[in-house]
C-alpha cells in the first residue's frame, strides 16, 4: 500500500475494477456433499410408478406398467433402464457433457494487470511508478467456434453411448426373464420326476423288506432318487443365481421375489430373413452406439478444425496506462504475437488427424462385425427353431409311451430298469426342449441387440 500512496486514485480505480469483475461474474460457493453410506434399492416393486411416455425406446411407450398380477417381459425391461443403479450413473455423465458444452460457449476472461516500482533514491522530486494494463487474447475468438462444435458433438456421443446402454439394458433383462421362467419349468419337471422317484424308492424299499423285490431294483431306484436330488439341488442354485443378478440389474433388494405374470412367455419365432435384410441394410442410421461414433467422428473433425485454426499466430491485444518515477503519465497500447516459427500447432494437428483415422477404422471395423453378427445369428436361429420343431413332433408320441410304460410298472409288468430309464428319458427330452427354446429366445435377443430392432410383443418383430 506504501507503493501506492503518491496517488491513491489509481489504486481505487483498479480495486472498483477488480471488484467489479467479481461481481459480474459472480462467485460459486463450495458445499460438501458427501458419498452414501447405505443402500438404495427397491424394496417393493409393486410401488413403482413409471412414467411410459419417457421411456427412451418407443417399443415401450403405449404399455402401462403394472405390477399387481406379476411382470411380463416388458414390464421387466421397463423396470430395468428406470431403476438399473448404473444406468442411473451413467446419466450423470450426460450432465457432466451438457455443462462442458456450456463451459465452451462462455467468452474468454480478459486480463487486468498492475505494476508499482518505488525509487530507491533520496530525490524528493521522484514518485512511485505504477502500470495498469487491460488485455484480451484474440485467438480464443477464432478457435472459440470449433470448441463449441467440438463439445456439441461430444455431448451427442455422452447421449447416445447412454441410449446404447439403455438398450443393452433392456435386452438384459429380457434375457434374464427368459432364463429365470426356463429355470422354472425345468425346476418344476424335475421337482415332479423326484416325486415319482421318490415314491418309487419308498414302494422298493417296503417291498424289499417283504421279500418281494430283489436287491439290484432296489439299488436302480435309489440311484434314480440321488441322481433327481442332484438335479434338483443344482437347479435350485442356479434360480438363485438368476433371481439374484435379475434383482440387480432392476436395483430392486436382492430378497425381494420378483412376481412373473402366469403365460406371460410367448412363443419364440425366428423373423423373417427380408425383414433382417432391410433393418440390416440402415442399421447405421439407428443402432444407438454406431450413432454414437458418428458423433464421436463428427466432435473429432471440429477438433482437427480447432488444430489447423490454432496454427496461425495467437494474438492478444490490450490497453494500458503506467506513470513513470519522473511523475510523467503515459496512455498506450499493446499487442502480443506469437510466431508460428518452430512448431506451428503441427504436433497437434498430427495427433488430431491420426486419431480422427481411428475413429474412422473403429467405426468400419463395427459395420462389418454387424454384418457378420446378423449373418450368424439368424443362420443360428434357424437352426435352432428346425431343431425344436423335429423334438416338438415325437415329444408328445414318447409322452404316450412312457405313460403306458407307467401303468405296465405299476402293475408289476414291466422291468423297472427299463421303465426309469423310459422315464429319465422323457425328462431329458422335455428338458432339452425347454433349452432350445431358451436358445432361441436367447439368440432372437442377441439379434435385437445387434439389428436395434423394435420388439411390439412377447415375440418381437424387426
Amino acid at each position: 500500500m506504501t507503493e501506492c500512496a503518491p496517488d491513491r486514485s489509481y489504486c481505487v480505480r483498479f480495486v472498483a475494477v477488480l471488484g467489479a469483475s467479481v461481481l459480474i461474474a459472480g462467485c460459486a460457493r463450495y458445499q460438501p456433499q458427501p458419498l452414501p453410506d447405505v443402500p438404495d434399492l427397491v424394496v417393493d416393486a409393486g410401488h413403482v410408478r413409471i412414467a411410459v411416455e419417457r421411456l427412451p425406446r418407443p417399443d415401450l411407450l403405449g404399455r402401462g406398467f403394472d405390477p399387481d398380477n406379476g411382470l411380463d417381459m416388458i414390464e421387466v425391461a421397463q423396470l430395468a433402464v428406470v431403476n438399473n443403479p448404473d444406468l442411473v450413473a451413467m446419466r450423470r455423465r450426460s450432465e457432466v457433457a451438457r455443462a462442458q458444452v456450456f463451459a465452451a460457449r462462455l467468452l474468454p476472461d480478459p486480463q487486468l494487470s498492475l505494476s508499482g516500482e518505488g525509487p530507491t533514491d533520496s530525490d524528493p522530486t521522484l514518485v512511485s511508478a505504477y502500470g495498469l494494463g487491460l488485455s484480451y487474447d484474440l485467438q480464443a475468438l477464432v478457435t472459440r467456434g470449433a470448441s463449441i462444435d467440438v463439445a456439441r458433438a461430444a455431448a451427442r456421443q455422452v447421449d447416445l453411448d447412454l441410449l446404447w446402454q439403455e438398450w443393452q439394458v433392456i435386452q438384459r433383462a429380457r434375457m434374464l426373464f427368459v432364463q429365470c421362467a426356463a429355470a422354472a419349468r425345468r425346476l418344476a419337471l424335475e421337482e415332479r420326476a423326484h416325486q415319482l422317484f421318490a415314491a418309487r424308492y419308498d414302494s422298493s424299499v417296503r417291498a424289499l423288506r417283504e421279500g418281494n423285490l430283489t436287491l439290484d431294483v432296489t439299488g436302480t431306484d435309489l440311484t434314480a432318487l440321488t441322481d433327481s436330488d442332484s438335479r434338483v439341488a443344482r437347479l435350485v442354485r442356479q434360480r438363485n443365481q438368476l433371481r439374484h443378478d435379475l434383482n440387480a440389474l432392476l436395483g430392486v433388494e436382492p430378497g425381494i421375489a420378483i412376481e412373473f405374470e402366469p403365460g406371460a412367455l410367448r412363443d419364440p419365432v425366428v423373423p423373417d430373413g427380408a425383414l433382417v435384410a432391410r433393418a440390416l441394410a440402415d442399421v447405421a442410421g439407428r443402432r444407438p452406439d454406431l450413432l454414437a461414433l458418428q458423433a464421436g467422428y463428427t466432435s473429432q473433425e471440429a477438433a482437427v478444425r480447432r488444430a489447423v485454426l490454432a496454427q496461425f499466430p495467437s494474438l492478444s491485444v490490450g490497453i494500458t496506462r503506467a506513470r513513470d518515477t519522473g511523475d510523467v503519465h503515459t496512455t498506450g497500447f499493446g499487442i502480443t504475437l506469437n510466431l508460428p516459427v518452430f512448431t506451428a500447432n503441427r504436433g497437434e494437428i498430427a495427433v488430431q488427424r491420426a486419431t480422427r483415422e481411428q475413429l474412422r477404422g473403429e467405426f468400419q471395423a463395427r459395420i462389418d462385425q454387424t454384418v457378420s453378427d446378423v449373418d450368424r445369428l439368424h443362420t443360428e436361429a434357424e437352426l435352432i427353431a428346425a431343431q425344436r420343431t423335429r423334438l416338438g413332433e415325437h415329444l408328445p408320441e414318447l409322452e404316450r409311451m412312457v405313460e403306458q410304460a407307467r401303468r405296465a410298472y405299476a402293475a408289476g409288468q414291466f422291468a423297472a430298469l427299463t421303465y426309469l430309464n423310459m422315464e429319465t428319458s422323457l425328462l431329458n427330452r422335455q428338458i432339452e426342449l425347454i433349452d432350445l427354446e431358451q436358445s432361441m429366445w436367447e439368440t432372437r435377443i442377441a439379434l435385437d441387440t445387434v439389428l436395434a430392432s423394435t420388439f411390439s410383443d412377447g415375440a418381437g418383430t424387426p
